[in-house]
């Protein structure tokens, strides 16, 4: 699951146990839906954190900031782990 699509979904599903506990007569399908969205986020967690997988002894930041700019998207450690590749 995405970051923006897991993100979304947590949203929804505490926005949707907001209005099932004000809304409903039974407050109890706003607290599962409320316990569900806790269980997803617990289960999904964050993403690996990435890793510098090359010597960066060569780089400029300057030279990082030209590639993100030549490559949007691109996070800083990879950035860093391509040009590190292109250097050896």
């Amino acid at each position: 699951m995405g970051k923006s699509t897991r993100t979304s979904v947590l949203l929804a599903l505490t926005t949707a146990a907001i209005l099932l506990m004000a809304l409903s007569e039974e407050p109890t399908w706003g607290l599962l839906v409320g316990s569900w969205t806790l269980m997803l986020w617990g289960w999904t967690g964050s993403p690996k954190p990435q890793e510098i997988t090359v010597d960066a002894q060569g780089l400029s930041p300057r030279d990082v900031k030209e590639y993100r700019r030549q490559h949007p998207g691109v996070t800083m450690v990879d950035a860093i782990n391509a040009l590190g590749k292109s250097k050896q």
